[in-house]
């Protein structure tokens, strides 16, 4: 666990009305002027809270931004269900790589990351803290599946994490690139044609059935 991370969770858990006020605040000015122009005593002005109320929740600017990004990975998580197994693997991969990429595309969902992904030489320890519980914990989640999938004889590879990360990439692809750029306008048919490209790669790889074949 990164440092930051540590001295989160060493606080005792905000909550509360006035919690809400300076996520709002902190939220907002972090976007609007980015992580190093925001202050802690901008923080506090904003949300209306004295400053010994808002280093009672936080004791740093790094460790409210952590806050702020541990939730935005709590929504997205709360997003991205993994699906059963119930109707076989590729139902589930293409359920699940729907919801994945859809939430590339969404820019408020990609807001924060990119307002820390501009401090990253700055504040590694940010970064490490996101990756931890953001994208790391995704690609766990997918490992868990494929592992399931094995047991049942749908799938065969030799490490798991790779295999979902693989995966990952195969339905990612350019997309989030393209849409940040804005050099395409991609439509549902295009983002479809995307993920069934990489599914299909990925199941020609590591199925069972077409490795038998």
């Amino acid at each position: 666990m990164s440092q930051i991370a540590e001295d989160l969770h060493a606080d005792h858990e905000p909550s509360g009305r006035k919690l809400c006020q300076v996520n709002d605040a902190a939220r907002r000015l972090f976007l609007d002027q980015g992580f190093t122009a925001t202050s802690m005593d901008a923080v506090a002005r904003a949300a209306n809270v004295s400053k010994a109320t808002l280093y009672s929740y936080f004791q740093s600017k790094e460790t409210l931004f952590a806050h702020l990004i541990s939730d935005e990975c709590s929504a997205i998580a709360e997003d991205l269900s993994v699906p059963t197994l119930e109707d076989g693997l590729e139902p589930a991969l293409r359920r699940f790589a729907r919801q994945y990429v859809q939430l590339f595309l969404t820019a408020k969902k990609n807001s924060l990351v990119r307002v820390m992904a501009n401090e990253s030489t700055r504040f590694p320890d940010l970064c490490l803290h996101f990756y931890e519980i953001g994208p790391m914990a995704t690609t766990r989640r997918v490992a868990q599946l494929l592992l399931d999938a094995r047991a049942m004889g749908q799938v065969d590879f030799p490490d798991a994490m790779v295999a979902a990360t693989q995966f990952l990439s195969l339905i990612r692809g350019d997309l989030p690139l393209r849409c940040v750029l804005g050099v395409e306008q991609l439509t549902t048919a295009n983002i479809e044609s995307e993920l069934e490209a990489g599914i299909v790669t990925f199941m020609r790889a590591y199925g069972v059935c077409s490795a038998a074949a």
